[in-house]
């Protein structure tokens, strides 16, 4: 179809639909160009088809694209396509803790040949309306509670759809060659390990470890009643999700390295632990290793907190060992705490809070007003575990 034969962007022509294997193959076919990185075609085609068939995704990953709804199926346009995840949440309010459904949102594609229409607004409204009830039929909630994305497009267009900007902050620290051991001794750091998954599994995915967790929302819920805290579940899922993404690159870019084996690190006496990802950029500077999740004890005193941050320097430090170990230029983590900003002090003075204005904005939109949950609520454990 001819751009000039097409419906605007406010035609009742248009509706977005699931699309059919066939339709979804030619949407990643479409953004290859946009996103395919350092991969060829077949290998991004294969790299979507991997990440689709992993227990977070499975069935509950949707490919949505906006077509006019007078054109047969299988001979449809695609104007514009998104995908939607369904993803196990925790909701707390006045003091109790609820399992719920929520939808992360991703891949939000226009092809720029029919871009200046109202196709991605469109699209985006079409979307507000269809993840309120998606996939939700049996559930206790059978209405949706609330929804995230991503935003590399800044702050504003999805705001106006809905999904407002949360904190979307970052620390980055080169990646160092050398020794731990010997590094942690000259900086009197406490020797930290590296984690394995299933290391990873037992340190940060343990039902004692999802216990307090659920404690804590459920406390922090009980001190601020007209609250509403919600998270996405840092379940393993997540986890093995974005391992599943880098153990593709990692076989395609370097096929005689064998698979990353170390997923994460851990400081046992203080109880820090931390599991990271690597993400292959276009090109090399763009390569950082990203620490998706924290585990830790708040401490109750002073002498905790520097045990506590010690710790933290310790595992930051195995991090930048093994960036280097896989030509990573950046250790980054998001949304750091006082007690990040701590451990960070104790490898560079010089580190800075970077707040991102354009790229990976977190964004949330809150639909928990309509079932009586009030105006307010807080994203508690924003972090990269749950991007998509």
């Amino acid at each position: 179809m001819i751009a000039s034969s097409l419906p605007p962007g406010d035609s009742p022509r248009l509706v977005l639909v699931p699309a059919t294997p066939a339709e979804r193959l030619e949407c990643t076919k479409l953004n290859s160009v946009a996103w395919k990185g350092p991969l060829d075609l077949e290998s991004y085609i294969a790299r979507e088809d991997h990440l689709l068939a992993q227990q977070l995704t499975g069935d509950g990953q949707t490919c949505w694209i906006l077509v006019d709804g007078t054109q047969p199926a299988g001979a449809r346009t695609i104007l514009g396509a998104c995908e939607s995840y369904k993803k196990k949440a925790l909701l707390a309010y006045a003091g109790q803790v609820e399992d719920i459904a929520t939808h992360g949102v991703g891949s939000v594609y226009c092809r720029p040949e029919f871009r200046g229409k109202g196709y991605a607004n469109r699209m985006i409204q079409e979307l507000s309306v269809k993840l309120e009830t998606w996939q939700l039929e049996e559930e206790r909630r059978t209405r949706s509670v609330f929804s995230v994305l991503f935003s590399d497009i800044g702050k504003k267009f999805y705001a106006q759809h809905g999904w407002k900007p949360f904190p979307s902050s970052h620390i980055a620290l080169p990646s160092l060659g050398g020794s731990d051991e010997e590094d942690g001794a000259a900086a009197g750091l406490p020797s930290a390990r590296d984690l394995s998954a299933e290391d990873v599994k037992e340190s940060m995915c343990s039902d004692a470890v999802f216990r307090k967790a659920r404690e804590s929302l459920r406390a922090a819920s009980e001190r601020t009643p007209h609250q509403a805290k919600i998270a996405i579940a840092p379940d393993y899922d997540h986890f093995v999700w974005h391992w599943a993404r880098e153990e593709f690159y990692a076989e395609k870019l370097f096929p005689h390295s064998g698979p990353p084996l170390v997923k994460g690190a851990g400081e046992d006496r203080a109880r820090v632990y931390c599991a990271w990802t690597r993400v292959f950029g276009e090109t090399p500077e763009e390569n950082t290793l990203y620490i998706l999740r924290w585990i830790y004890d708040e401490p109750a005193s002073p002498a905790q907190a520097q045990m506590t941050a010690q710790a933290m320097a310790a595992v930051l430090r195995r991090a930048q060992r093994q960036a280097h170990k896989w030509d990573m230029r950046h250790v980054e983590f998001w949304n750091p705490t006082p007690l990040m900003l701590q451990a960070v002090a104790l490898l560079d003075p010089d580190a800075k809070v970077v707040h991102r204005e354009k790229s990976s904005i977190a964004s949330l939109k809150w639909d928990g007003a309509k079932q009586g949950l009030g105006n307010e609520v807080e994203w508690v454990w924003n972090e990269k575990y749950a991007w998509c």
